[in-house]
């Protein structure tokens, strides 16, 4: 899985953030965008990913928040998934989109 890399980080930040996107990449369901991984003003890494229901957000969001707990007991790095909706055409009257 490709991944859009917005930070600036040394090699053991880079270990955490590819122990986290191993797991994310064997998780199903899969992100329908690609993840963007950036680092928050906080210091913590976020990884975007988008999936298409609130349940495919919370399934995955539980799951990576266990590998992230795994990560920043081990590495002393914070790295979070950020899962959103990604938002489907709405289907109007003579449109057949959708």
């Amino acid at each position: 899985m490709k991944t859009q890399l917005h930070l600036t980080g040394d090699a053991k930040t880079l270990d955490a953030l590819a122990r986290f996107l191993g797991a994310l990449e064997t998780l199903t369901p899969a992100p329908i965008t690609p993840p963007k991984a950036i680092c928050g003003e906080d210091n913590v890494i976020y990884v975007e990913a988008g999936y298409r229901t609130d349940e495919e957000t919370f399934i995955v969001g539980d799951y990576m928040a266990h590998v992230g707990a795994q990560i920043v007991e081990e590495t002393d790095i914070l790295v979070a998934l950020a899962p959103f909706v990604v938002e489907s055409p709405q289907r109007t009257e003579g449109n057949d989109a959708g």
